[in-house]
């Protein structure tokens, strides 16, 4: 804290104590980020009065020495000790009984119930050495003869279910005693007596009179503070209290963060404002690696982050690790922390950061994993905007290459006109040559991970078919790549040899054919996907069959052991068909267009279940109906 007595400013009047105290600047912003935080408004000098005089308050009562670590030993504050008399009575007994509410609060502050525990447990101290131990009668336990004992080891066996603690058998020394019944059986909790375990009156009585005064002291105990946190708070401590607490998990987390930063080489970047149009970066990245790692184990990258960067990169060539520590290094960088990238980088502030990488199904929510994949997708194009930093990794995958490739297209046009900065990544290598949009290419910048031949010495962009050794390079540069290399990668995680060269041949074959991803399945009388317009186009072009027609060729085709079932309109299917799969023809009523009659038409799908399926068909409309 700063002060300045020459011109001490009033309680309610901030100032300057960088200018007094060039270490001291950061309680300024401290104190703006405080008063964000606690809703209060927040003056250095006035919250340390306010501190001070709470600490005051709380330290009358509470035992501050017990709950520090560390304390200063010119301290003559009395500790507040469990009670202890040797090996007569096992220290675990005092400890679960004194444990929970010793060193709680000062002495003082509960000064008659303290003083009561401390009477019961010597009472009970000097009962059991006379009793248990056999020392000679005295009053007081510190008064007793401890020479005169007469137990060689100790006879003591606790019950810590019942709370209370006994012997085995009664002593030989005591066969001789004028009074033969005083040692009995003692009791359980529930009444029981304990047959293997004797005890005296005297000794019975001590410990129930010293737990009695042990749970009164506990009750005490929380009555102090029940009445401490009351006058906190009528008072008008506790705000002092909130922003206290605020200050300390403020400071102790930058404390930490930055201890941190510098035992693992990060670094704090320098944040700027957006850019004006014609300087689209987003940001200066110097030596970014992955959080996760140590800067000695990784490959740092250096680049300057302009436009939407589209990502080429054969498998395991590190796409997806640089897009993560790029985020990483913008987000930490946001939030003006420090983070794993070189001196001198320069990030541009974002309103908002998003990462997409890769899903899986989500069956509690009817998602799969391309349905997952568009809704996050979806969320991305709703939300961000020109000031956003985006990451999307190998959108499509989900789905064929051709709807993947064209869906990708799609939404990187979509990005890169709205302005969006980021990293899309991706193995469809048709995205790069469909004609996107002049404005969205502009924005787009080629880029691939470098790769090397180690057999050869040569790069990415000598790199064949026969390329069997390669080696990752990590490292980001210009260019695009157009192999995955995906049977390299199968390679290295153990596919056999078989399997990798009948693959090697099947792709020869896919080359050849030049159609990967196309549906050669033979489409349905009718499309499922098809719109009504769709269906009277192809109404008019129908071969001139009808349902019974469909119901013979499926009968041909079921065999012998099958036999098609028909559905008059606005009858339920049998129940023998639920919970089976199904293929099905649906008649579509006559309908006018332009009044012109059309005949029926058909409609193919399959299900498993038939039930359903009709009723989500006759919701149509009367025509699905009839």
């Amino acid at each position: 804290y700063c002060s300045n007595k020459q011109n001490e400013p009033d309680a309610n009047n901030s100032y300057d104590c960088g200018a007094i105290n060039p270490e001291l600047s950061i309680i300024e912003p401290l104190m703006i980020l405080l008063q964000h935080e606690s809703g209060m408004a927040a003056n250095p000098r006035s919250l340390m009065m306010r501190c001070k005089e709470t600490m005051r308050v709380i330290e009358d009562v509470v035992s501050v020495r017990n709950h520090m670590q560390y304390y200063d030993e010119d301290d003559n504050t009395e500790l507040d000790q469990i009670s202890s008399f040797g090996e007569f009575i096992p220290n675990a007994f005092f400890d679960r009984n004194e444990g929970v509410w010793r060193g709680k609060v000062k002495p003082k502050a509960a000064a008659v119930a303290y003083a009561k525990v401390t009477e019961a447990a010597e009472r009970l101290a000097t009962a059991v050495a006379i009793d248990f131990w056999g020392i000679e009668a005295e009053s007081k336990f510190d008064l007793l003869d401890l020479s005169t004992v007469k137990e060689s080891k100790n006879p003591i066996v606790q019950d810590i279910f019942n709370n209370i603690f006994a012997i085995k058998d009664t002593p030989s020394w005591a066969e001789n005693s004028s009074d033969p019944k005083k040692y009995y059986h003692p009791r359980d909790r529930n009444g029981k007596v304990l047959r293997k375990r004797y005890t005296t009156s005297n000794v019975e009585n001590a410990l129930s009179d010293y737990i009695e005064s042990c749970e009164n002291a506990c009750k005490e105990v929380k009555a102090v503070l029940t009445k401490l946190s009351q006058v906190i708070c009528d008072e008008g401590h506790l705000p002092a209290v909130v922003q206290a607490s605020h200050a300390n998990l403020i400071l102790s987390s930058a404390a930490h963060h930055a201890s941190n930063s510098n035992a693992l080489g990060w670094n704090m970047a320098r944040t700027f404002e957006m850019a004006d149009e014609e300087n689209d970066q987003a940001g200066h990245f110097v030596d970014v690696w992955p959080y996760w790692m140590d800067k000695s184990d990784a490959v740092a990258n250096s680049f300057d982050l302009s436009g939407l960067f589209l990502l080429t990169a054969p498998n395991m060539s590190g796409k997806s690790t640089l897009m993560r520590s790029t985020a990483a290094a913008a987000l930490l960088s946001n939030c003006g922390l420090c983070a794993p990238l070189g001196p001198n980088s320069s990030i541009r502030r974002f309103d908002s950061i998003f990462v997409r990488g890769a899903s899986s199904d989500v069956p509690t929510e009817d998602k799969s994993a391309f349905g997952a994949e568009m809704g996050d997708i979806a969320a991305l194009l709703r939300s961000c905007g020109d000031r956003s930093l985006v990451f999307v990794d190998e959108l499509g995958r989900g789905t064929s290459p051709k709807d993947g490739t064209s869906l990708a297209g799609a939404v990187l046009e979509a990005m890169a006109e709205e302005g969006m900065s980021g990293i899309f990544a991706t193995h469809l290598h048709g995205l790069l040559t469909l004609p996107l949009v002049e404005s969205a290419q502009d924005r787009i910048r080629k880029k691939r991970m470098a790769i090397h031949d180690k057999r050869k010495g040569t790069n990415n962009d000598s790199i064949g078919e026969d390329c069997t050794d390669v080696t990752w390079t990590y490292r980001l540069e210009d260019g695009v790549c157009t192999d995955s290399l995906a049977l390299v990668t199968a390679a290295k995680f153990g596919l056999s040899d078989r399997i990798l060269k009948r693959a090697n041949f099947l792709s020869e074959v896919v080359d050849e054919m030049g159609n990967v991803g196309e549906s050669h399945i033979e489409k349905p009388v009718v499309s499922s996907y098809m719109t009504e317009s769709n269906l009277n186009e192809k109404s008019k072009n129908t071969n001139g069959l009808g349902l019974e027609q469909a119901i013979k060729i499926a009968e041909e085709i079921i065999g012998e052991n099958g036999k098609a079932i028909r559905i008059p309109p606005k009858w339920m299917a049998p129940a023998s068909m639920e919970g089976c799969s199904c293929v099905y023809v649906l008649e579509i009523g006559y309908s006018m267009n332009d009044n012109e009659r059309v005949p029926p038409r058909y409609y193919v799908g399959e299900t498993d279940s038939l039930s359903r399926r009709l009723s989500q068909h006759r919701c149509k409309g009367k025509e699905w109906a009839s």
